[in-house]
């Protein structure tokens, strides 16, 4: 028989299954590992964009702190995000407040959570939202995306006491409120 023959028979003969299978097993396992990479840059990019968010939030009410010529915290958000305020340097928008605990990630990374904090006109601390008559801070929550739960960065006075007064934090519904 010639050699020739041989690698001519060789050449006709293909893959065999088993190559065929080592081959899409590799594709699949390299496809995985890329899923979850891609995952894993998604999470932290969200992550990253909510914390921007808070981030603005706490510049913009550090800002109205400054600007008010009070130095008070605003007692709602509606003082920072009408238009009417929108030549003042504490302007906020671009995002979006929820009024609901954020219990699982939100629609977007822009979505926070805003906790006005403060003190009520008893000894006791406030029991609701209502009762805060002194605002002494705030706190934002963004959802972080790679954890996956809640942060919170504080603005002011949030816990323990304000003289005599214990402070308390209650998340507000509705843009001024």
């Amino acid at each position: 028989m010639n050699t020739n023959n041989i690698k001519n028979n060789q050449r006709d003969r293909g893959f065999t299954i088993v190559e065929l299978l080592v081959v899409i097993v590799v594709i699949g396992i390299l496809s995985a590992i890329t899923i979850v990479s891609y995952t894993g840059v998604t999470n932290r990019a969200n992550t990253a964009s909510a914390q921007s968010s808070a981030k603005n939030v706490y510049s913009k009410t550090e800002i109205y702190y400054v600007d008010s010529g009070t130095n008070i915290y605003p007692d709602n958000l509606g003082k920072m995000t009408v238009t009417a305020t929108s030549d003042k340097t504490y302007f906020l928008s671009g995002v979006t407040f929820s009024g609901t605990l954020l219990a699982a990630a939100p629609g977007t990374p822009s979505t926070i959570n805003w906790f006005r904090c403060g003190t009520g006109a008893g000894n006791p601390a406030p029991a609701n939202l209502g009762e805060i008559t002194a605002v002494t801070g705030a706190r934002i929550g963004y959802w972080n995306y790679a954890t996956p739960a809640i942060n919170y960065t504080d603005i002011g006075k949030v816990s323990g006491t304000v003289g005599t007064k214990s402070v308390a934090c209650f998340i507000t519904t509705v843009v001024g409120t």
